[in-house]
């Protein structure tokens, strides 16, 4: 089942005392800090994360075994930021970090917690009349995943893509390729 962050914080709100709520926020947000640390452990700079974590715009989503959220049941989570472009009139949701636990990978978790963020968006703008895409910045090695998932290569360049930029660790030395996908 999927979970997604601002869902988590309003049961959390809803269905806590006023003593237990901060408490519980503290507790998630260190979760997070946990999962996405231990997930991507030696492969992303741990100041990368805690800085997509502490933006304030900036959502989470995980795919979790059970039906109940519980952080250490998800193998697969994501970092997201919905934003508004002015200029072309359109909403864009970014995709800024998707990650799946070691042993999980290649199992399909991702490709589900992928497959669910694409519905929810789907479902939050249906009755929007913008255009609605799904952007993301990938390296080589799993461009071709992201195609085979309805992404398209739209830019290989993060110059044009600032809020993707303002995040990326940029390293001179690797091909970051735009992706794009329209809901």
């Amino acid at each position: 089942m999927i979970f997604f962050s601002e869902d988590i914080l309003n049961k959390i709100i809803d269905d806590s005392s006023l003593d237990e709520i901060t408490d519980k926020i503290k507790e998630l947000e260190d979760n997070n800090i946990m999962i996405f640390t231990y997930f991507n452990y030696g492969i992303i700079n741990i100041d990368y994360i805690e800085n997509l974590l502490n933006y304030g715009n900036n959502k989470m989503a995980y795919y979790c075994f059970e039906n109940e959220f519980n952080v250490r049941n998800c193998p697969s989570c994501m970092i997201y930021s919905k934003q508004y472009d002015k200029n072309k009139d359109e909403i864009i949701y970014y995709i800024l970090l998707i990650s799946t636990q070691k042993r999980f990978r290649n199992m399909g978790y991702g490709t589900l917690l992928l497959n669910g963020f694409m519905e929810r968006v789907r479902a939050e703008t249906s009755h929007i009349h913008k255009n609605v895409k799904v952007v993301l910045s990938a390296l080589d090695e799993v461009v071709s995943y992201y195609q085979k998932c309805g992404f398209e290569v739209v830019d290989y360049n993060l110059d044009n893509y600032s809020y993707l930029k303002n995040f990326e660790l940029y390293d001179e030395t690797k091909m970051y390729t735009v992706m794009s996908r329209e809901t």
